[in-house]
């Protein structure tokens, strides 16, 4: 419907515009795993001690913080990534 009411724009400029981009980049990413992992210690620890379980959690964080822009795979790597650390 936009590219209906905008015919001179093309598909990616409405998609900026309207802010439906998924992040993709890693470092960007990086910032919303380590905000969600310090918000709960206490799973940090638990998941060490093999409750692997919570990692829902932390991907619910990921993409609450994102506002559901983060990659799913990249987020989901990254915070495995740093829980195995």
């Amino acid at each position: 419907p936009l590219m209906l009411e905008s015919p001179g724009k093309s598909a990616p400029e409405i998609a900026r515009e309207e802010n439906l981009i998924q992040e993709s980049d890693e470092d960007a990413i990086m910032v919303f795993v380590e905000e969600a992992l310090a918000a709960y210690p206490e799973k940090v620890q638990e998941y060490r001690n093999g409750k692997k379980g919570v990692i829902g959690l932390f991907m619910g964080e990921v993409m609450k913080r994102s506002k559901g822009k983060a990659d799913p795979r990249k987020a989901n790597a990254l915070l495995r990534e740093k829980l195995e650390k």
